[in-house]
């Protein structure tokens, strides 16, 4: 099987690239970086033009969709205009991939949807419950977001209209093993991480999830949560909703550092279950031994923004 990973070049790209090699899948970068240097198995491409597109995924069998803008990142004085651009540039090559694909004859495309479709950074709204799980409403708050949940309408609709199968991984923010040791500005401030519920996902696990939902038995279109099992916090999980959310209702008891972000039904639909955690590779971190001072703005997150989203 011929795989074409867009945004090959990315740091995620990179890591679903090993992934996919190191299980025998024959693979194809795209990207929109120089060919030079790059071998024969890279293929240059901007994804907002269809034609390259097509040129870029012909013979392939299966997509994973990285490519994309994170970061509405802009010198001019009008965020404005960073946020349409990043509106624009994500659903134009979702669109271009998904419908290049289906002609093609692709049978597959995993694409990297968000965490963010679910509403976060809730400064319009709070959630309408947690943990956030697959059936919450999709309620985005941002040009990013926005895009991804157009990304969503964009693969139902060409499941529909070809013969293709997409599932949409809703990522949480990616974290490696060189981004743990960062994590003690978090705990001495609860209020930089709870635009997303102080949630992650590791690099490892976001590699193996994409060739899961290569290999999984999905029909149609599918969209699931990919997040770590704990929290990036040594504070108690209830002891930051208490602090931070105490209007929002908790459907469950929650186990004591339990992720806000439910993985359930990708456990279900692709067998994937996190296996790594920065608890891990920072063993000495020690809960806080009074508890969380209450936060700002309880019914919004408000705060810093960390947005290190695909």
């Amino acid at each position: 099987m011929l795989v074409a990973v867009t945004g090959g070049l990315g740091r995620i790209g990179r890591a679903v690239l090993a992934e996919l090699a190191a299980t025998g899948y024959e693979t194809l970068c795209v990207d929109v970086g120089p060919v030079g240097g790059q071998g024969p198995g890279y293929r240059r491409a901007d994804l907002r033009e269809l034609w390259q597109a097509l040129d870029a995924l012909d013979g392939v069998d299966a997509v994973v969709h990285l490519a994309g803008v994170g970061v509405p990142e802009s010198h001019t004085n009008h965020p404005l205009l960073a946020e349409q651009a990043t509106f624009a540039a994500n659903t134009v090559s979702t669109y271009n991939v998904l419908r290049a694909a289906a002609a093609v004859g692709a049978t597959r495309v995993v694409w990297a949807s968000s965490e963010t479709v679910l509403g976060a950074p809730f400064a319009v709204q709070a959630p309408a419950y947690l943990p956030l799980d697959d059936d919450h409403p999709t309620c985005p708050e941002t040009s990013y977001a926005l895009s991804k949940a157009v990304g969503e309408d964009l693969a139902r609709h060409f499941t529909r209209a070809s013969g293709l199968s997409v599932v949409g991984l809703r990522f949480s923010v990616v974290m490696d093993e060189g981004d743990y040791p960062l994590l003690r500005r978090y705990w001495q401030d609860p209020g930089i991480g709870r635009w997303n519920l102080w949630s992650y996902v590791d690099l490892r696990d976001v590699a193996w999830s994409c060739r899961l939902a290569l290999e999984a038995d999905v029909q149609g279109a599918a969209a699931v949560l990919i997040a770590a099992a704990d929290t990036l916090m040594t504070h108690p999980t209830a002891d930051l909703l208490k602090a931070t959310m105490p209007e929002v209702p908790v459907k469950r008891r929650l186990g004591r550092y339990e992720s806000l972000i439910n993985s359930e039904q990708a456990r279900h639909l692709l067998r994937y279950d996190p296996r790594y955690s920065w608890r891990e590779t920072i063993p000495g971190a020690v809960e806080p031994a009074v508890e969380v001072e209450p936060l700002s703005a309880p019914t919004g997150m408000g705060g810093s923004v960390d947005r290190r989203v695909v």
